[in-house]
């Protein structure tokens, strides 16, 4: 490799003039000579100064400014095109790949060298590549993309090439293999600085822009050639230092990424005291000049955590042919807590550690985003030594809070994104508690801890000072509530139900507040029961054939009904654990007295109505004692030492109730097209929402 093509030392004449071409919102791309040269129709070897010239330019495109993204990809259409079309003849994109191999090799050392021009310019060849990538992907099959990696203009020296083949084809099976383990061992092995973040970024990116295809197909894909090479290739030896690497830069690296720019914009000045890197950093950021203040025209700013996130995310969620096993996903739930001193001996499985405790704290202040949302999940679902970890913390309200707030609002707290991708946060957000609640101890310290801060909760009262597990019970009644008026959502309906059946024989010391709610959704229940029963009466007995067609009142009622059912099995087992612990719920049910009676002679709920009309009894013969016109606070009085008299026997005994979490075969349906609508979204490249299959994208753009 002649080196001199791509070491440029700066020396003092540099200092007044600028570093390579500017490219901005501004410059007209069809006339840039480089540019036209590499996607024209003149074979370039790779080891022609041309491509120093090519990669010394210093990209000026907000990434964060949807319109300026969009009409900048837009403008490199037609210069896309033809190499697409050309590269087949010139070979000039495999020529490309192997320039970026030998800088791939050299990064290393250019790092510690501190050569911020070989690393400026190494990022600008990954910028050029993810482009290519990304327009090829979309237009190519896998097959048909692969082997542009290995086009190369045809030469006599046929018997130089072979041997090049051969010794090739024995490391990967092919370039483009290669290129995507270069990618790899770049995020693996180039530790991360603020001289080396771009060229981080930009591999993350470039690797999205491979594994694309995903978006231009109806399905979800369970037989891909580039996830191929990262699940069951030679990337896959990596699997386990990739996944460390890309959560580490989740903790570490979560400062937007931005470019510096100059007062004067049309030029880079390289001063004294300043290095080199600082004035010549190429990722699109800020642009102070952009007056445009619109909301909807602004990307979510990103940063290599972010990024890094979405890009395991993607790997850890994707489905293999034949159920063949994840090495991401497998990785991810084993990796251990780098604080503790694993006690098992002999060998074990091969994982890395990792400290908790600084996962721990960034999930619970990103957990309002919806990757970190999702990497929770994935956590709490397959890492046992994580999820023990989190089950142990004093402060769970760190964590439990944001993800309540998530449930509440329906929405993530930063940024507006489409309504359906908040549904997937929202339904993330319940299982995620509905996994803790099967945790008895998390079910108990959750009525120990004290929340103070509630002005967030909507009421018609402010709620004030509450227990953390009232607080999960009133955001999830508020929760069945919405879905039982609105959507009609039966998983949503049941998961929260379960989340609560889970926590009922450890409900202490419930609030007026949290009782009146709880009973109030079982009272909401028979209401809507009544008026379905009603309606399918009036409709059968005027045989309104539309309306039983419109309306499924068999499937509603069913639905209400096991659900009426399940509130009952949380009294009870509210009632026969924690009677003397819960005076405010023994009040409630006797004010409401009169619902519970409504149950007695219907006969689905009769045998969860006995303990219940027992307690009635009890307490109310002794509340006739007292005064008409008594305080709230002798009531309560007279019910606080009427429960230290009740037998602890004297209830009929229930199964415990416990739901547990199981995962559906077919998840992925899920995932799959979520993660790649998050990272069309939040990945700060710009995807043509009109040729996306996999989800509707028009309503995102």
């Amino acid at each position: 490799m002649n080196m001199e093509a791509y070491l440029l030392v700066p020396s003092r004449r540099f200092r007044k003039r600028r570093m390579g071409s500017v490219i901005s919102a501004d410059t007209v791309i069809d006339e840039n000579v480089c540019l036209r040269r590499f996607t024209g129709l003149q074979p370039i070897t790779d080891n022609d100064p041309f491509w120093n010239q090519l990669l010394s330019f210093n990209l000026k495109i907000d990434a964060y400014n949807r319109r300026e993204v969009k009409l900048f990809n837009e403008s490199l259409s037609d210069l896309l095109q033809s190499l697409m079309y050309n590269t087949q003849t010139t070979g000039n994109f495999a020529a490309f790949i192997r320039v970026f191999l030998r800088r791939a090799a050299e990064v290393k050392a250019s790092e510690i060298c501190q050569n911020t021009i070989f690393l400026w310019q190494t990022a600008n060849a990954l910028i050029i590549l993810r482009y290519i990538c990304k327009f090829l992907t979309q237009r190519l099959s896998e097959a048909e993309f692969v082997k542009v990696f290995d086009k190369t203009l045809v030469t006599n020296n046929k018997e130089e090439d072979s041997d090049v083949e051969q010794d090739y084809e024995e490391t990967y099976e092919n370039t483009a293999e290669e290129f995507l383990d270069a990618l790899v061992d770049i995020l693996v092995e180039l530790p991360v600085s603020d001289t080396t973040e771009a060229i981080h970024i930009e591999a993350v990116k470039c690797i999205m822009a491979i594994l694309s295809s995903q978006l231009y197909h109806d399905s979800v894909l369970t037989s891909s050639i580039f996830f191929g090479y990262l699940m069951h290739g030679k990337c896959s030896s990596r699997s386990m230092e990739l996944t460390k690497a890309l959560l580490t830069n989740y903790l570490q690296r979560n400062t937007p990424y931005v470019t510096k720019r100059e007062k004067d914009p049309e030029s880079i000045v390289l001063g004294l005291a300043a290095s080199v890197w600082s004035v010549v950093q190429i990722a699109a950021g800020y642009d102070d000049l952009n007056g445009d203040d619109e909301e909807m025209n602004v990307i979510p700013p990103a940063s290599l955590g972010s990024l890094s996130v979405l890009l395991l995310l993607n790997l850890a969620c994707h489905q293999n042919a034949d159920n063949r096993s994840n090495v991401y996903k497998e990785t991810l739930s084993a990796f251990e807590n780098a604080q503790e001193v694993s006690s098992v001996n002999g060998p074990t499985k091969r994982t890395f550690r990792l400290d908790y405790s600084a996962l721990y704290d960034r999930l619970c202040a990103t957990v309002d985003q919806q990757p970190p949302m999702l990497l929770l999940y994935l956590l709490l679902h397959t890492n046992c030594g994580f999820r023990n970890y989190v089950l142990s913390r004093i402060n769970l309200e760190n964590l439990v809070v944001p993800v309540l707030r998530v449930l509440h609002d329906g929405a993530p707290q930063s940024g507006s994104l489409n309504i359906a991708s908040n549904s997937h946060h929202v339904y993330l957000a319940l299982i995620v508690v509905l996994i803790l609640s099967e945790d008895d101890f998390f079910c108990k310290i959750v009525h120990e801890t004290m929340i103070k801060d509630t002005s967030w909760y909507q009421a018609e009262r402010p709620l004030g000072e509450v227990s953390l597990g009232g607080l999960i019970i009133l955001v999830f009644v508020r929760t069945i509530q919405t879905n039982t008026l609105k959507t009609r959502d039966r998983y949503l309906h049941t998961n929260c139900l379960a989340a609560l059946a889970n926590m009922s024989s450890s409900f202490k010391q419930l609030s007026s507040a949290v009782c009146q709610k709880l009973i109030g959704l079982l009272e909401l229940f028979m209401k809507r029961h009544a008026k379905l029963i009603e309606h399918m009466r009036v409709s059968a007995e005027y045989d309104l054939e539309h309306e039983k067609q419109s309306h499924n009142y068999h499937q509603d009622i069913t639905a209400l009904e096991e659900g009426i059912r399940t509130l009952l099995e949380i009294c009870n087992s509210c009632l026969t654990s924690n009677l003397r612990n819960n005076p405010h719920f023994i009040y409630t049910i006797l004010y409401k007295r009169q619902l519970f009676d409504g149950f007695q002679n219907h006969p689905m709920f009769q045998d969860l109505i006995w303990n219940i009309s027992l307690v009635i009894n009890h307490f109310a013969s002794r509340i006739k004692a007292i005064e008409k016109g008594a305080s709230v606070s002798t009531v309560l009085e007279t019910i606080e030492k009427g429960a230290l008299q009740w037998p602890s026997d004297r209830l009929k005994k229930f199964p415990e109730l416990k739901f547990k979490y199981v995962e559906d075969d077919n998840t992925v349906e899920f995932f799959v097209p979520y993660v790649w609508r998050l990272i069309f979204q939040l990945s700060t490249m710009y995807w043509d929402g009109t040729r996306v299959k996999l989800f509707n994208a028009l309503c995102l753009s």
